[in-house]
């Protein structure tokens, strides 16, 4: 592993996604949000991405990154509700103004949703939802996404990941941000343990005839299929709540394809909910904080120091990151591809400083 700071992080992604041809605002709004998940721990969805987005990007795949300079297109509209057409462009920034108009309409109204059809990948969905928290809102995202799930007594691919978020705000502390999918991995994940050699944990995964297995290679090659979220005999559950996250970021929204019977990829379902259309917000917040409280209070079981609430990691995360940089992979997904995709591009990074024992990269200055 080796240690890279941010700023280094953050000026690799704008000058190669500016040389792959990303308009310079947009390079650095992408960015933003890359460098934001890498520093919260989640880097998988971080700047290790931009040798995949480049490719993706430079052949028009919606499906992987999609076109610069987009603004989405309303197609139907109430004062609560929009339905808009992300034209294929690239999803951080499609994702952003549709969540834009999901607050400026919630303002109104208290309420409001939004369905985008046809957008790029969208990176970690908790993104989103967070945006709501400067307003004391409750931001909600989800997003279908490609199968990796068997359904409850079925073997088959049927089912996407369904990553989901709410975020809710707090009077004191982390707010609280759950930022989860419905599967047991995220393919990111998946590819990241089949290059550390890895095995993945009991009940994860089925190969093609439906046995346990541990093999995230196969997985990844198209073999067999992940297990519904949940305990064992309990997959009906998360099976469960996958179809219903399905309905909502697909067919609800008009983002459907009955040629494969399922949710299209690009479908993003927004929410937000001004807290103040149902009850004061200082009296909120304090509930909120007194919830936490007393679920911190909570005896610990064994191995654990202490109780966070969902997101409060990421925050202890993006501390430390900031302190000592961010953890990634030499090989693979990671430091020498990021320096390939660096190269191919024309980019220069000799102001890329590494540290004699190759432990840790900075700017130099």
């Amino acid at each position: 592993m080796i240690s890279v700071e941010k700023e280094v992080l953050t000026d690799y992604g704008c000058r190669v996604l500016e040389a792959a041809g990303v308009p310079k605002d947009e390079a650095a709004f992408v960015t933003e949000c890359l460098v934001d998940n890498d520093l919260k721990g989640y880097t998988t969805h971080g700047v290790s991405r931009i040798p995949w987005y480049v490719p993706g990007f430079q052949k028009g795949n919606a499906q992987i990154f999609g076109k610069a300079g987009v603004k989405i297109k309303i197609l139907r509209e109430t004062p609560a509700t929009t339905i808009v057409d992300g034209c294929g462009g690239i999803g951080f920034t499609v994702a952003k103004q549709a969540m834009d108009l999901t607050i400026e309409k919630a303002k109104r109204v208290g309420i409001a949703t939004t369905g985008c059809q046809n957008t790029g990948h969208i990176g970690r969905v908790g993104m989103w939802a967070e945006m709501a928290l400067e307003h004391d809102m409750i931001g909600v995202a989800l997003q279908g996404g490609a199968t990796f799930t068997a359904p409850w007594g079925g073997i088959e691919r049927k089912l996407p990941p369904n990553p989901v978020s709410v975020a809710i705000p707090t009077g004191h502390g982390s707010p609280f941000v759950m930022d989860i999918c419905i599967a047991p991995s995220s393919a990111a994940k998946m590819m990241v343990m089949v290059e550390r050699g890895e095995k993945t944990p009991p009940g994860w995964l089925i190969d093609k005839d439906g046995n346990p297995t541990q093999d995230p290679g196969g997985w990844v090659r198209g073999e067999g299929a992940m297990l519904p979220l949940g305990q064992e005999g309990l997959g009906y559950k998360g099976y469960a709540l996958s179809m219903v996250l399905s309905v909502l970021s697909g067919a609800l929204i008009g983002s459907y394809d009955f040629d494969i019977h399922r949710p299209t990829y690009g479908g993003i379902f927004l929410g937000a909910i001004d807290i103040a259309a149902f009850s004061p917000i200082d009296e909120f917040k304090r509930s909120i904080d007194d919830m936490v409280a007393d679920i911190k209070s909570s005896k610990l079981a064994k191995g654990f120091k202490e109780i966070l609430i969902p997101g409060e990691g990421a925050r202890v995360r993006e501390e430390q990151a900031l302190k000592s940089g961010v953890s990634l992979q030499v090989r693979g997904w990671g430091w020498e591809k990021l320096m390939e995709t660096a190269k191919e591009l024309g980019v220069d990074t000799s102001a890329y400083q590494v540290e004699a024992d190759g432990t840790r990269v900075t700017l130099k200055r």
